[in-house]
């Protein structure tokens, strides 16, 4: 996980009538149920501007699992709080978050006691609460709270080792292929990292440094997990935005 600066300003789609009405009908209802009726709910929230956003907030990224894809539009919408907890989110900008369909279909639908980590608050720095790791060959994502008294940060570990690499052998199956994923973005970084490291030509440096840059960016696929690689942590600072 990365932390994500998300944009002040919901999209204009969250702030239609229809959603806004619904919300205040909503609080009406859960004060008192038998003057106020269950109110239905609006259309789907899964409007473009929705899914634009999330492509410059989160870069077309799973929030859980960095998975990278093209665009939003091949992610769910995940609800931070589940909207069976507190439906009264259901259309909250703050709480809506791209994820990969497998992760979101993993993830619990009840937030354990305590929480998690939310990489778009700024006291939840998800990058430092969490340590981050890959076994050598490049297959075994590992997760792991920094401190053992962070309850947040050990939900979050702990969730993240089951959406990486399951707990049984049904969701091991199903975690296989982003696994996979991990291990090619692992052996492609360590060779432009040989690349960079055997061009002598200035250009040949150059351009290699270029394509380092690119796949250890933050805009890039698996950026935590990556970036915690000892070659990786041997590069020059400035190389990691």
């Amino acid at each position: 996980m990365i932390n994500v600066v998300r944009s002040i300003e919901p999209p204009v789609s969250l702030q239609s009538v229809a959603i806004c009405n619904y919300i205040e009908a909503l609080a009406n209802y859960k004060e008192d149920r038998e003057r106020f009726p269950k109110p239905e709910r609006p259309p789907t929230y899964r409007d473009s501007d929705i899914l634009v956003a999330f492509d410059e907030c989160f870069y077309s990224k799973c929030y859980l699992t960095e998975q990278k894809y093209e665009n939003s539009w091949a992610m769910d919408i995940d609800h931070f709080v589940s909207k069976n907890e507190k439906p009264e989110l259901r259309y909250v900008w703050g709480n809506l978050y791209p994820a990969d369909h497998k992760a979101n279909m993993m993830k619990p639908r009840r937030m354990p006691e305590g929480g998690y980590l939310d990489p778009c608050m700024e006291e939840d720095d998800v990058e430092t609460a969490i340590l981050y790791g890959l076994s050598v060959d490049g297959e075994e994502p590992a997760f792991k709270a920094r401190n053992s008294e962070d309850t947040k940060a050990i939900n979050t570990a702990k969730l993240l080792n089951y959406l990486h690499n399951g707990d049984d052998q049904e969701s091991q199956k199903n975690t296989v292929h982003l696994r996979f994923l991990i291990r090619k973005k692992y052996v492609e970084v360590l060779n432009a990292i040989i690349h960079w490291r055997d061009a002598e030509a200035e250009e040949d440096k150059f351009q290699a440094e270029i394509e380092l840059r690119r796949l250890l960016s933050r805009k890039a696929s698996f950026t935590a997990l990556i970036r915690s690689i000892r070659p990786v942590q041997r590069l020059p600072k400035d190389f990691l935005d």
